[in-house]
């Protein structure tokens, strides 16, 4: 288990600009001589819970994610949420294939009255996200910290309009929390971004209340 710690900022839906949000990022980093690497994914996740939104009210959130034919699956148990400040816990699952197995997290992070076996019999996908996501790996004095660009759209019906996802989250690999907010300040220089309190699963099962087949 770790515990999710991310500033997350929302970006104007401008395909144009955010084109150019990629080399800002990197000229500012190398004017400042910081140390970083860069990366690049694709990132597809589906969404589960059941027609009753269970886990939506013990505040759990659950995913598989696949990256390269890679898949792992998620939960997110209840955390807070202050201003653009998310914290979660979290507990991370590799899996062989693209399947569900609510078994391998650990037993004590459901509720006692929770069949677990039952629960993910009733498993369904609710909506998805898919994006791409450009980070860097970012070295200041004693943290690290990891930024991601992600450009993409959350979906849950065909009748129902998807919504875009242009977002900043600067996550805490190790460290102080205070570097998050640095690094946050330098980048409102060179970007405009406004404070993101709404996660991605958040705006997902928003955008599931809006299907017209519940």
């Amino acid at each position: 288990m770790t515990i999710e710690i991310e500033l997350k900022y929302l970006l104007a839906a401008n395909h144009e600009d955010n084109d150019a949000v990629v080399d800002k990022i990197t000229a500012m980093l190398e004017a400042q001589n910081s140390t970083f690497t860069l990366g690049q994914k694709q990132l597809n996740n589906n969404y589960y819970d059941n027609k009753d939104l269970a886990l939506r009210k013990m505040d759990i959130g659950l995913r598989i994610r696949a990256v390269d034919h890679e898949y792992e699956q998620t939960i997110k148990t209840a955390g807070k949420v202050v201003g653009c400040m998310h914290q979660r816990p979290e507990y991370n699952v590799a899996l062989e294939g693209n399947h569900l197995n609510l078994s391998l997290f650990p037993e004590h992070i459901w509720p006692e009255q929770v069949d677990v076996l039952a629960l993910q019999q009733s498993m369904q996908v609710i909506f998805n996200t898919n994006f791409s996501r450009q980070t860097w790996l970012i070295t200041q004095a004693s943290s690290v910290i990891e930024l991601a660009f992600d450009r993409g759209e959350i979906f849950t019906s065909p009748t129902v309009e998807t919504l875009a996802i242009n977002e900043l989250e600067i996550e805490l690999v190790s460290g102080d929390q205070q570097a998050l907010f640095a690094l946050a300040e330098q980048l409102m220089t060179i970007i405009q971004m406004e404070p993101g309190k709404l996660s991605k699963a958040a705006r997902g099962y928003a955008l599931y209340y809006q299907r017209d087949d519940l």
